[in-house]
């Protein structure tokens, strides 16, 4: 079985260990889990508007997409972050005309179909009010034991850099998957590296650790 490991040669300060994750080239969601495999374009379609069933689904997967796209765009050094408030909405809106094409296909699929069409420009700050690169790694630590809006900004954190990595590591091939069972081994990898450089923005932390994710 292929292995994913994280390898130790980095200029920041990083306690990463010998972490293996699985890799494989399908994944299954866990219960309560966001799995860009197996939530597909109908339901992510579906979920748009304000009364629509699907709508904190599709809100989440927006969230994610976000995420994924800025990994792949960095991994294949292209990645361009705007401050124009109107960024978000042209990414979603090719994102859901891609979709509608393509109702049965998974959101993962069609998110790397889209990163390799053309460079896009992604938002610095998601409409959620999340920015990687203002948020430091001491506002993620420290969050986790904060108020209720710090904990969720904090698992936002931790779902975006997953999101992040996985699209880094597709960004090199197309057939890898990263499942979500994995998750909770990089968030750690992330939480401890970011306890030990409190100064770093997330996004410099995360942007370190996805090159080091390497099959095995």
């Amino acid at each position: 079985m292929l292995l994913f490991k994280l390898k130790t040669h980095m200029t920041l300060v990083l306690a990463l260990g010998m972490l293996t994750v699985g890799f494989s080239s399908a994944a299954t969601a866990q219960e309560g889990e966001f799995e860009g495999t197996s939530y597909t374009c109908l339901q992510f379609t579906n979920g748009q508007g304000e009364n629509a069933t699907g709508k904190a689904l599709a809100d989440l997967a927006r969230f994610w997409i976000l995420g994924y796209l800025t990994g792949h765009y960095y991994g294949q050094e292209k990645l361009d972050l705007a401050d124009d408030s109107d960024t978000e909405r042209r990414v979603i809106r090719s994102m859901l005309s891609k979709c509608r094409e393509f109702p049965s296909n998974s959101v993962l699929a069609v998110a790397d179909n889209l990163a390799r069409d053309r460079k896009r420009s992604l938002p610095k700050t998601t409409s959620n009010d999340f920015n990687p690169q203002e948020y430091s790694c001491g506002d993620y630590v420290d969050g986790q034991k904060g108020s209720a809006s710090d904990v969720l900004k904090a698992d936002l954190a931790d779902f975006w850099a997953f999101a992040f990595i996985q699209g880094f590591v597709n960004s090199d091939d197309a057939d890898v998957v990263i499942p979500v069972e994995n998750k909770s081994a990089i968030v750690n990898a992330i939480n401890k590296n970011c306890a030990s450089n409190r100064s770093f923005s997330y996004y410099q932390l995360t942007s370190a650790v996805a090159p080091m994710v390497k099959p095995q």
